[in-house]
């Protein structure tokens, strides 16, 4: 049960394309919902307890014509909500052949899924759906783009205190967590990392 073997330029492929098709007006935030609901035709389905039962936010049915998610997190959350319907949909597009032949067919071998799944395998899986969300959410062009706006420049392994002004600005353009953010700044090399 070996991961797709994905490159970061082949998620960022990826996402870009998945974009492209379905809102290439690229206007933020991208309306991850109406997406999914409107042009892919994949319900989304709001049941409460998700989370203490399965110990996850949301997940992609067996079919791939559903996401459940969380109520709690669903009411409590919207941004963390968007990311996890973002990251179903990275397992979609990533990993829709390997899940058909590996992944759980019901409720019941979900609950045995990840005792069956290598742990290397199913942190590629999971860093691969991450990443994709990442970069459909807030993708580089615009985030690039914001940037630029509001502080004249594209910054280059700045610290992470030169961004505190702009911050709660990204976070309601993009509609995402502060970590969300923090991770994409990360990836593009815009603040630095701490090692």
């Amino acid at each position: 049960m070996q991961a797709p073997n994905l490159t970061l330029s082949e998620v960022t492929k990826a996402a870009n394309s998945f974009l492209k098709l379905y809102y290439p007006s690229f206007t933020p935030p991208i309306p991850i919902e109406e997406i999914i609901e409107l042009k892919m035709h994949i319900g989304l389905f709001v049941v409460p307890g998700i989370k203490s039962l399965l110990g996850i936010d949301a997940f992609m049915s067996s079919d791939f014509t559903g996401i459940t998610i969380d109520e709690c997190s669903f009411v409590q959350y919207p941004e963390r909500t968007r990311f996890s319907i973002a990251h179903e949909l990275g397992h979609l597009v990533l990993h829709k052949e390997w899940y058909k032949r590996n992944g759980p067919k019901d409720l019941e071998d979900y609950l045995t899924f990840h005792d069956r799944i290598d742990k290397e395998t199913y942190k590629y899986l999971e860093i691969q759906a991450h990443t994709f969300a990442g970069l459909v959410l807030v993708p580089t062009d615009l985030l690039l783009k914001e940037l630029k706006t509001k502080i004249g420049k594209i910054p280059s392994n700045e610290t992470p205190e030169i961004l505190i002004p702009i911050a709660q600005d990204l976070l309601d353009t993009f509609k995402v967590s502060g970590e969300v953010i923090w991770r994409r700044l990360q990836k593009e090399g815009i603040i630095k990392i701490n090692s």
